[in-house]
C-alpha cells in the first residue's frame, strides 16, 4: 500500500511539474503576499566595522563560512525532520537524490519533487543521528565543496536501526552578481 502511495505521490509531482503549476511546495502557494519593504535604518557604525577587510580575508570567509552555513542548514533540518531548510538551498538545477529509505531509487529531481521525497523519507524513517563527520574541497576549484554526514536512522515499518553515510555537494551558483552555495547532489553510501 505505501509503495502504491509513493508512485502516486511521484506521478502527481511529474504532471504538476510538466504542465508548470506552481514554483514551490503547495504550502507556499497558500501564503499572503509579502507587505511593501519598510525602510531600513543605517547600523550605527562600531570601531569594529570601521576596519576595512582585505579582498583574500573576504575570499577566505566566503569559501569558509558560505558552505559551512548550508551543511549546518542541512544538518538541523535533517535532524528535525524538516524539509524546508534542506530545500533553501537548492539552486536553479535538479538535484541528484539516491538516499535509502526513500522512494525511487535515485535520480534528479526539481525543488517540487524533492519535497516531497524527502517529505516521505522523513515520514517512514526516524532519524536518530545525522552529522556531518567530513568536510572537503575537490582539487583547488573554490566553487566546489562536498561533505560527508553519518546518518543513524530507523525504519517505521521494522524498526531497525540502520546505519550509513549521506555525501553533499555543493557548488557556488552565480546570477549577476549574486552567488550563494547550492546543492548539487545528496547520495547515501553504506
Amino acid at each position: 500500500m505505501e509503495s502504491r502511495f509513493r508512485i502516486l505521490v511521484l506521478i502527481l509531482c511529474l504532471i504538476a511539474a510538466a504542465s508548470g503549476l506552481g514554483a514551490g511546495p503547495v504550502e507556499a502557494r497558500n501564503k499572503k503576499p509579502a507587505q511593501a519593504p519598510q525602510p531600513a535604518q543605517a547600523p550605527q557604525p562600531t570601531e569594529a566595522s570601521q576596519e576595512e577587510p582585505s579582498s583574500k580575508d573576504a575570499k577566505d570567509a566566503r569559501d569558509e563560512a558560505g558552505p559551512m552555513d548550508v551543511f549546518a542548514d542541512i544538518e538541523r533540518g535533517w535532524n528535525a525532520g524538516d524539509v524546508d531548510p534542506i530545500l533553501r538551498h537548492f539552486g536553479s538545477q535538479k538535484v541528484a537524490i539516491s538516499v535509502q529509505g526513500t522512494g525511487p531509487s535515485g535520480g534528479t529531481f526539481s525543488r517540487n519533487q524533492s519535497y516531497y521525497l524527502l517529505k516521505d523519507l522523513f515520514r517512514y524513517t526516524l532519524t536518530r543521528k545525522f552529522e556531518f563527520v567530513q568536510y572537503r574541497k575537490p582539487n583547488d576549484d573554490v566553487s566546489e565543496t562536498f561533505a560527508v554526514a553519518e546518518r543513524h536512522y530507523q525504519k517505521s515499518d521494522d524498526g531497525r536501526l540502520i546505519k550509513d553515510k549521506v555525501y553533499v555537494s555543493l557548488h557556488l551558483e552565480r546570477d549577476g552578481e549574486a552567488e550563494r552555495w547550492v546543492v548539487d547532489e545528496i547520495k547515501s553510501i553504506r
